[in-house]
């Protein structure tokens, strides 16, 4: 099981990446000017992040998880999805903090950082 705590600590050893507040003041972790992880609450208070996503299929493959993954939104050109944070483990947390650290702020800014370095 995740925490928000678990989004600190890994998405503070990405490059660059700062922590700060979303519009309504709740936290989020930003790569450049754009967040690319958020803590959100569903309605019986439970942790969600919103992470971005380039796979444009993506609520198809998750479309069996609608448990962990509540809210999938398709724009033109990413995807957003919120995840309950205690349906998920560490390394698909990994993962989602990746992938959407690389859509937000750019594949390069991130380096030779991976999964493993995430999960140290």
């Amino acid at each position: 099981m995740a925490t928000w705590d678990d989004v600190d600590r890994m998405a503070g050893r990405l490059p660059g990446a700062v922590l700060g507040a979303a519009h309504e003041g709740s936290p989020a972790w930003y790569a450049g000017r754009h967040p690319f992880a958020r803590l959100r609450w569903d309605d019986e208070d439970r942790q969600l992040v919103q992470v971005w996503s380039g796979e444009m299929d993506l609520a198809d493959a998750v479309a069996d998880r609608r448990d962990t993954f509540p809210h999938v939104a398709t724009f033109r050109y990413r995807v957003t999805l919120w995840a309950l944070l205690d349906r998920l483990d560490r390394a698909e947390l990994a993962e989602l903090l990746l992938d959407s650290y690389d859509i937000r702020g750019g594949r390069r800014r991130r380096g030779d950082v991976d999964v493993v370095d995430l999960l140290a």
